[in-house]
């Protein structure tokens, strides 16, 4: 949702020069008598009440003197018009074809759709609500920003072509994690606590996405759902928000329960295994170094260990019935199973989906489809 705060921004402020020339005029004191009274030149003066020239903290003591009107009266003219005329400033460079340039890599329609930012046509408001988004002050300053940010990311050839698209969907899963309170990392209990997770396979979405939640909150992971975005190819995402603090992002990208499972224990595979400082984005099959590779046998070991796993393959019995026996005796959905064996080519692709299910996210929850 497009987050508002209260702020006064008015389509036209008059010069504080000119409220005192209606004054004077009000009055009937003439310009030089002012001078003379305040103790400046009639050119300062005129300077001031013609639109020229603001007045400094000192003359608006001098002004409180002389016309009766608190000094802070007279400041608050000056900031605000100050702060109208730095607004009208950045609405005009916001309106530069290089911004508009600027607005149409992002997945604007998508933020739209999501209430990020405002629903609008308008370049200036448009980048306006994407700057807020990304709590940055300038399209400048985002370039640089994400281009420093960027040598954190486990990079990939398909990110170069979506990389606003994927800083979105990072922005997006950072700011749903920041909402959840989690207790400090604890490693040993992230490792019990991923054991119990795994027993959670077999149940539907609403029952164990609850728990699954409040066992990574209870040892320092943010566990969130972000849809994916179009063009960005994200599975999921690993990066720590605090020393004390790891997150998990999930796309749920290919929507069935094998695909859901091994990602998140992929990711978990980061937190346990690898360092603080990068940003591990994933997408299906990357094995593209070390620490992906780490991660996919993590997760292939954890879900289905090897040495039964070989055990069972060697059998060479890949029907149904087969299938759900060895996955009860795993204590695991045999979506899983069915996942691992279609992706070591051990079954067709279009063998067993009946198996699995599928899921989708609502309202950062996930749900059975």
């Amino acid at each position: 949702m497009v987050e508002t705060v209260n702020r006064f921004k008015p389509d036209y402020v008059i010069h504080p020069g000119e409220y005192l020339d209606e004054i004077l005029e009000s009055r009937d004191i003439k310009k030089r008598d002012f001078a003379e009274r305040i103790g400046l030149s009639v050119k300062a003066v005129s300077q001031i009440t013609n639109g020229k020239a603001l007045y400094s903290p000192d003359v608006a003591l001098l002004l409180e003197k002389t016309m009766d009107i608190s000094a802070e009266i007279w400041m608050n003219l000056v900031d605000a018009y100050q702060l109208f005329e730095a607004r009208e400033k950045e609405r005009i460079h916001l309106e530069t074809e290089k911004t508009k340039a600027w607005v149409r890599r992002f997945p604007t329609a998508d933020l739209k759709r999501m209430g990020f930012i405002p629903d609008t046509r308008k370049t200036d408001i448009l980048a306006d609500g994407i700057l807020r988004f990304f709590n940055v002050s300038s399209p400048e300053v985002w370039n640089a920003y994400n281009q420093k940010k960027a040598v954190s990311y486990r990079r990939s050839e398909k990110f170069r072509e979506s990389e606003e698209a994927t800083a979105v969907w990072l922005r997006i899963a950072e700011r749903n994690a920041d909402r959840i309170e989690t207790e400090p990392f604890d490693k040993g209990a992230f490792k019990t606590a991923l054991s119990e997770i795994r027993e959670l396979t077999v149940l539907n979405p609403s029952e164990f996405y609850p728990r699954m939640i409040e066992l990574c909150r209870s040892t320092g992971v943010a566990l969130v759902l972000v849809p994916e975005l179009k063009d960005t190819h994200i599975s999921g995402a690993t990066w720590w928000l605090s020393q004390h603090k790891a997150m998990i992002a999930i796309s749920l990208r290919y929507k069935t329960n094998d695909h859901f499972w091994f990602t998140f224990f992929h990711e978990a595979a980061h937190i346990l295994l690898h360092g603080k400082k990068n940003v591990y984005i994933d997408i299906k099959e990357d094995g593209s170094s070390l620490e992906e590779q780490e991660a996919n046998d993590f997760a292939g070991e954890y879900l289905v260990p090897e040495k039964v796993y070989l055990r069972f393959i060697e059998q060479n019995q890949f029907f149904e019935q087969h299938i759900r026996i060895f996955a009860k005796e795993l204590n695991i959905h045999p979506g899983v199973v069915v996942g691992r064996l279609q992706h070591d080519r051990k079954i067709q692709h279009r063998w067993h989906n009946n198996l699995k299910e599928r899921y989708l996210i609502t309202d950062g929850r996930t749900e059975e489809k």
